[in-house]
């Protein structure tokens, strides 16, 4: 059976649920569960919490406006 421990608070989940994202993270204090099958360590839980930080570098300059003459047409 697979079990899931709090590392914060201890609480004890189990069943194959915890196999899924979802149920990784313990419902009292949101701290992502130690996973374990048969008393063998496996991973660690994911929780929304501690999960890693996604940063998009974007590009510093945007598309502008196509230039524009003196007597207002566009430039080719």
């Amino acid at each position: 059976m697979i079990e899931g421990r709090c590392p914060k608070c201890g609480q004890l989940y189990y069943g194959w649920a915890l196999l899924q994202p979802r149920y990784q993270s313990c419902l009292k204090c949101g701290v992502g569960l130690l996973i374990t099958e048969d008393s063998k360590k496996t991973f660690q839980g994911y929780s929304p919490f501690t999960a890693e930080e996604y940063k998009i570098n974007l590009p510093n300059r945007t598309a502008s406006e196509p230039e524009k003459t003196k007597d207002n047409t566009e430039k080719e």
